[in-house]
């Protein structure tokens, strides 16, 4: 990989100071939120630990500052420190050369792990339980849910279910428990998966005349192990007769083992997409459009393509044939 590392672009304070602003204007836009991340790391493995972790610190300054004044909620800056635990994580991974795969796996188990913790230190010192503090916070945003309520009357199409669980807030309690695990782990391993791949795709933040042993196609060539499917099978067994076995929570675990194993299978399949586009010659342009628009509209398609590639290894027939003459 020697022959695609980059000079390093000249570094100064006003590239320094524009991704970090971008990693604050990323992470407000909501949208784009999903690539704030990647400044950060970008920051750190260009200008080194010191100033990267310097201008993260700086971005959550102005964070806290926007949403203190002018939103008057601090979800931006708890999100923001968020962004900023994921650049500095993929920046370590890339920089002590660890393989990028292993690396997610292992920082996003111990993110998870450390923050259901300190979750349960602080329902623990609030003498709370997880739906009684829930509830208690629904009941204090009384006003915004009126207002929503409000606007889903005024639709076109009323969700009855919407409304029913906006007016009682145990039930939505309680949804949002069943729900909430799997959704958090989604959207943590997506947010780190596509910024270290971005990374890895930057050849320039490799340094220059130095060698990185890891590219974005370690990332493609994810493989879940294969022991894992028994797993899949008993999430299968559980969401589809869970209330069965006796116990309602059976289910909803069930379906939150197969959300989460979906999300590796998909990032398998996603590999097998990407080289299937390159055996057919789809590049540029038309390949972008292709990918994004398969992501939104066929992601459980492509999940059960990398779940069947555990036995058929679709890799296999993407060889083109030579004619001899």
């Amino acid at each position: 990989m020697s022959a695609d590392v980059m000079p390093n672009p000249q570094l100064s304070f006003g590239r320094l100071a524009l991704l970090g602003l971008s990693s604050v204007v990323l992470s407000a836009s909501f949208i784009m939120s999903i690539f704030a991340p990647f400044p950060i790391a970008l920051a750190v493995i260009m200008y080194g630990r010191l100033r990267g972790y310097a201008i993260g610190a700086l971005g959550a300054m102005v964070c806290f500052v926007l949403a203190s004044l002018l939103f008057k909620d601090l979800v931006l800056f708890g999100f923001y420190l968020c962004v900023l635990l994921f650049g500095f994580g993929i920046a370590e991974i890339v920089q002590r050369g660890i393989r990028p795969v292993r690396g997610l796996v292992i920082f996003g188990l111990l993110f998870l792990t450390v923050l259901s913790s300190l979750g349960g230190f602080f329902l623990k010192s609030q003498n709370l339980s997880a739906e009684q503090y829930i509830v208690q916070q629904i009941e204090q945003s009384s006003d915004k849910l009126e207002e929503q309520k409000k606007l889903i009357k005024q639709s076109e199409s009323t969700d009855i279910e919407a409304l029913t669980l906006l007016d009682n807030p145990k039930l939505l309690a309680k949804e949002l428990i069943k729900t909430f695990p799997g959704y958090i782990f989604i959207a943590m391993f997506i947010m780190l998966w596509f910024n270290m791949f971005m990374v890895l795709k930057s050849r320039r933040l490799l340094f220059a005349g130095n060698d990185y042993p890891h590219s974005e196609h370690d990332l493609l060539r994810f493989q879940v192990p294969f022991a894992w499917i028994s797993l899949l099978v008993v999430g299968l067994v559980l969401a589809t007769w869970g209330q069965d076995l006796g116990q309602l929570w059976y289910e909803d675990a069930g379906m939150n083992i197969i959300k989460c194993l979906g999300l590796f299978y998909f990032f398998q399949g996603f590999g097998v997409l990407s080289d299937f586009l390159s055996f057919l010659g789809i590049v540029g342009f038309w390949r972008s459009l292709l990918v994004m628009s398969i992501i939104f509209l066929g992601s459980t398609v492509v999940a059960m393509a990398g779940l069947l590639d555990n036995w058929f290894e679709f890799r296999k027939y993407f060889v083109k044939k030579t004619k001899i003459d």
